[in-house]
Parts: structure tokens; sequence; C-alpha cells
């Protein structure tokens, strides 16, 4: 009995041995297997880091649309009356100057109250609750140096700058005096900044119009004294943009004071000179490497008996720290009698021509809702340059209050690290194995919160997130897409990709089908371009409450500069296509 026991004694001693070998080598494998694959991934991101580090840094764009003349006095400001809204002549309009990050025009008409304008006449007058609805459009910076910012005397143009004041619009080309007249406005954004100048022809308007000493009133088109205007705004802005408001009326080509002008501006330094005055579309020209667009024709304006003045165009810029990068078009066609609205493809076709200049064009996709399908179509522009600025670094930065404290946080992105601060204290940074190409704040699943979307490159396919039923883990460097939100005052991933089949290399958020739900837009890369992502197709993805699921996809290109631009509230994908 006693031989039986110790015999079941040293059998069950065996058994824990071999139990504890077992269950030792096992996780001592498993544990080896985690710090090989660990040290495989860190090696390979950081051979991925040593590459990335080198691309070249690109500055964030800046983009700029500029229109024609915009009066709402006489005609317009009846139909306006008529229809009790002041925002009627931008209705159709206001999605397309929204896309903008700085929105020009040149406002021809004083803001002051007074007696109604007849049919006829030509002095004008606008009441001044023009300014909520041109501020409500987008308008930034407005020109004031023109033919009827003085025709209700100095109470009228002293009007006009109280109102656009109170509405934080900007005016220049007109002052208090005429130093004030003659002084640059300075904008910044994002990072860059703009001097804008403004000046009005001296053959166009009597000589108490310009500005004096004791006398409010506009800035004269002086040459010398513009240049060194510009030669002093140079030394303190990025960018030097001067309007000048010149020519002769309803007359296609620019006279000689208009180019002399425009020459003297670009030779004193400026970017960019735009037009103003004729009523109708002009030529463009480029010059010393610099465009200038002699006159953009109406914009809001009443001068219905023709079909030129019925036209104008519209501009969109697109600026770098170095100048132009590219321009874009959208000829526009007055309706309604007030409407400025996209004119159709042949009438845009005849507006473009009287630029009487040579174009690229760039690829735009949209949805047509009776083939429930996109559909591509094509978009004049000129690049100053070629550029794509997916091969470059990017910096951004953001603001926005998405925890709801009241106290917005700052997202700044820089070097590929994303750092989230509030009030100068660190909430939030990406790790130091992340690397951020973008972000997006954005409601991305459709849920009403605004969330934090990233781009991000790291090793391992799913990391902590692997499910248990996956066995492998790839440790190369892929890009991944993530969802981050605010919960419980802390910064959470709500949703990870795992290794994306094709790298994304930029997005944007935008119902573009017109189902009033949020998509997500990309365009698609290639890991073969590691570290740059230089853009293969550009495809939708939708939301379905677990993830992404791609409903369209374009024909292979290349393709780069993503926009989504929205026009009478309809979106179109627009990228640039070598």
């Amino acid at each position: 009995m006693e031989r039986k026991i110790l015999l079941l004694a040293v059998l069950s001693f065996l058994i824990f041995v071999i139990a504890f070998y077992i269950n030792s080598h096992f996780y001592s494998s498993k544990d080896k297997e985690l710090l090989l694959k660990t040290r495989e991934g860190e090696e390979n991101f950081a051979n991925f880091l040593l590459k990335k580090e080198k691309l070249p840094q690109k500055s964030e764009e800046v983009s700029l649309i500029a229109v024609g003349d915009i009066s709402y006095s006489r005609g317009v400001e009846e139909i306006v009356r008529k229809k009790g809204d002041i925002n009627y002549p931008f209705l159709k309009i206001q999605d397309y100057l929204k896309s903008a990050d700085l929105v020009f025009g040149n406002l021809e008409t004083p803001l002051t109250p007074g007696r109604h304008i007849r049919d006829g006449e030509m002095i004008f007058r606008s009441n001044p609750s023009t300014a909520q609805a041109l501020e409500k459009a987008g308008f930034s910076v407005l020109s004031l140096a023109n033919n009827h910012t003085p025709n209700f005397g100095q109470k009228g143009i002293e009007d006009t700058f109280y109102y656009l004041k109170e509405a934080d619009i900007k005016y220049v080309g007109a002052g208090r005096n005429s130093e004030e007249a003659n002084q640059p406005v300075f904008i910044t954004k994002k990072g860059i900044k703009f001097a804008f100048l403004a000046y009005n022809d001296s053959s166009v308007v009597p000589d108490f119009y310009e500005a004096s000493n004791n006398r409010a009133g506009t800035a004269f088109m002086r040459i010398e004294r513009m240049k060194k205007a510009v030669e002093a705004a140079k030394k303190n802005a990025d960018l030097v943009i001067v309007s000048m408001h010149s020519g002769i009326e309803y007359v296609s080509k620019p006279n000689e004071t208009q180019i002399k002008f425009a020459h003297a501006a670009i030779d004193a330094g400026a970017d960019l000179v735009i037009g103003h005055h004729p009523h109708v579309v002009q030529t463009m020209e480029k010059y010393k490497g610099k465009y200038i667009f002699y006159s953009l024709g109406n914009f809001v304006f009443d001068q219905f008996w023709s079909q030129e003045t019925r036209e104008g165009l519209t501009i969109k810029v697109y600026f770098s720290k170095n100048g132009v990068d590219k321009i874009s078009f959208l000829p526009i066609v007055m309706k309604n009698f007030a409407q400025p609205e996209a004119a159709g493809h042949k009438e845009a076709d005849k507006i473009l021509k009287r630029l009487d200049f040579p174009f690229k064009s760039e690829v735009v996709y949209s949805w047509d809702s009776l083939k429930k399908r996109f559909q591509k179509s094509f978009k004049v522009v000129v690049f100053s340059k070629l550029f794509n600025k997916n091969t470059g670094i990017l910096s951004n930065r953001e603001s926005a209050d998405l925890n709801n404290n009241s106290f917005p946080e700052n997202y700044i992105l820089s070097g590929g690290r994303l750092v989230i601060k509030e009030r100068s204290k660190t909430i939030w940074c990406s790790p130091n194995n992340w690397w951020i190409d973008s972000f997006i704040l954005a409601d991305s699943n459709n849920d009403g919160i605004v969330d934090i979307n990233l781009s991000l490159w790291k090793a391992g396919d799913f990391g902590s997130s692997r499910p248990f039923w996956i066995n492998g883990n790839d440790m190369s460097v892929k890009n991944h897409f993530f969802i981050f939100d605010f919960i419980k005052n802390s910064v959470k991933v709500i949703w990870g990709s795992s290794n994306l089949s094709r790298p994304n290399c930029e997005f944007q958020f935008a119902d573009v089908d017109g189902d009033g739900k949020s998509d997500l837009v990309v365009i698609e890369g290639d890991y073969s371009q590691e570290p740059k992502c230089e853009g293969n197709y550009v495809a939708v993805w939708k939301w379905n409450d677990w993830g992404f699921s791609n409903i369209w996809r374009s024909r292979r290109g290349n393709f780069s500069n993503l926009e989504i631009e929205k026009d009478n509230g309809k979106s179109y994908i627009i990228v640039d296509s070598f």
C-alpha cells in the first residue's frame, strides 16, 4: 500500500514537471516570437522613417476666389425687395464661394440708407443690410476703388466703411484720407500673409473721388505711388495682390492704361493683378511669370441688356508661399435678373475663349442621380508649376472644441506627429511609432459627432487590436485609417483599419452621392511608391456601421491634389491628372 502511494506521488510529480516544462517552453517560445515580431516592426518603421523624413516639406495651400463687379442697386435691389430675401443673389453660388479660404470682389456701390435708385440712373446705392449678405456669402475682402463708392458723398463712403466692419469684411482702395486709401490690407491664412492693394482709374471718375488729406475717397492709379506701395507691402507680406478699376466699358480687350499699370505692378513685386470696370470679360496675360486678369466682368449687376454683360468669370487661385501654383475657372451667367450661377458647357467655353489663353485641364467626377453612377468630365485650369502635394511632408493646424468644454483644442501636425493641445497643455499626441500623413476633423461615421480622422503609417497589421482568430501579424509598414473621439475627456480610438490594400494619398469627407450622408473620398496610391504616395485611383467609401465599404473606384491614372467643390448644392470631386 505504501509502495502504491509512493508510486502515485512520483507519477504526479513527473506529470507536474512535464506540464511545467511544456507550459514554460510554450510561453517562452510565444514571448520570443512576440519579441522578434516587435523588433522586426521597430526596424521596419525605423527604415521607413529614414526615407520619409528625406521628403521635402510641403506648406499648406491657400485658395482665393476672385469675382467681378457687384452692385445691389437699381434692378438688383428691386429683385431683392420682391423676393424678400437679401441673400437672394448669392443663393446658387455661395457653396462655391465658401470652398475657398479667401473671397475677393469689387463692391460697386456704397452701403448707406437713402432713396430708391431708378433704372437708368448712373449713381448707385445699396441698403446697409447688403453687408450681411456679402458676409454670409463668404466675402473676405472687397475693393472700394471704383467710380461708384463715392456716389453718395462723404457720408456714403464712411457708412460703407462702418457696415463692412460690422460684417467683419475687410476693404481696400478707399479711406478717410489719402494715406488710409492707399494702405494695403493684410490677411494671414494658414501661415501665408497676403497684402491687398486697390486703385481707381482717374480717367473714369471726377477728381474729387480721390481721397485727399482731409477728404474720404478712393485711391487713384498713380503708378509711382503704387510701385512704392507694392514694394513696401512685399517686405511685410508673402504675396501681394493688386486690383485695378480701369478700362473701356463693354470692350473685350484691355487698353494701354490697363496694360501699363498691370505691368508696373508686377515689376514692383505684385504676384497677381485683378481688373474690374469694363463689365465684360477681357483677356488674361502671363507677364514675367505672373498673371493678369484685365476684367472679370459682372458678378451681380443689373445689366441684362446684352449676353456679354450677363456673363462673368470667377477665378480660384491656389497659392503657396512662393506664389501662384494653379488657377481654376468658373464661368458664370446671371439668371433671374440677379443670380450668378455656373454657366452651361457651351456658354462656359465661349466665356473662356475671351481670355485668349492656353489652358490645361483637371478631372471632375460627379454623381449622376438618374444613371446612379459617377460620371467624368473636365475643367480648365492653368498650372503655374506642376506640383503634387502627396510627395512632400504636410504641416497643418486646426482649432475646434470637440470635447465641448468651451476651450478650443489646437490640433498641430508637424513632422508626422499630431499633437492636441488645450490652453497650452498637451492632452494627446500620436505614438512615436506612427507617422501621420494628414488629419481631418469631420463626422466620418454619420453619428452627428465630429471625429478626429487620421491617415497614418505603422508597422503591424492589427497591433493590439488583432482578433483572436488571426494567427499572424504582418509587421511591414503599411497605411491605415483611424478614427478617434473624445470619450470622457480623453482621446480614444473608436475604429482602426488593418493594413489597407492601397495606401490613401489624400482624403476628404463630403456627401458626393446626394444621400445626405458623409462619404470618404480618397486618392489611392501604390506601396511600390513608398515613401511617396503619387496617386493612381480616385475612390469613394461609405460607412456601414462596422467600417468603410468601397462603392466606386476610378480607372487607373495619375491623380493628385484632391478637392471637393460644391456648386448649388451638388458636390464635385476634383483632381489634377498629370
